[in-house]
Order: C-alpha cells, then sequence, then structure tokens
C-alpha cells in the first residue's frame, strides 16, 4: 500500500470529521441489494484502522464524493469498498 492520496472523512450529515492518507484503487464489483437494486463498486481504498469510519460514512477525494459501502477489517487497517455519488464533492 502506499498510501498517496489524502481523504476527508464524513459523516452521514457531510460534516468531515477526520482525515488521513489512503491507498485508492480501481476495483470492480456488483452489490445487490432487495428489490433488485444494484450498486457498481469502482473504487476501494485502504488506509489506517479509524474508529470514525463506519456505514454510514462518505469519503472526500478531491473534487469526487464516495459513500462508503463495506467496511472488511484487517489486524492493522481498514479495506473501504466506495460507490461514486453522482453529485460532486461538497
Amino acid at each position: 500500500m502506499f498510501k498517496d492520496t489524502q481523504i476527508q472523512i464524513l459523516n452521514g450529515s457531510f460534516q468531515q470529521i477526520a482525515a488521513t492518507d489512503a491507498d485508492i484503487q480501481p476495483f470492480e464489483k456488483t452489490m445487490t441489494f432487495e428489490d433488485g437494486i444494484d450498486i457498481e463498486i469502482t473504487k476501494r481504498a485502504f488506509c489506517e484502522t479509524l474508529a470514525q469510519i463506519d456505514n454510514k460514512s462518505y469519503l472526500k477525494v478531491g473534487s469526487k464524493l464516495y459513500k462508503v459501502m463495506k467496511i472488511k477489517p484487517y489486524s492493522d487497517y481498514l479495506e473501504l469498498w466506495l460507490y461514486e455519488c453522482e453529485r460532486g464533492a461538497i
């Protein structure tokens, strides 16, 4: 992991609650929800373990806004599956 990208962690109200460096990578995955709703996951991020990141979090990366769709914790870092929101960053 390179952790070469500065990210801002936002809560569900789009208020910044933390910032850190992360390794952002392209990723292709489809998450399927009830009623046939499919969400395309296009990126994943690797970052340090932060208690502020939960299933209501958003990440701001430059001018893009991502919703954290899945959190995979490991011993000393997190893997986050990201959905790119259609609206730009706040």
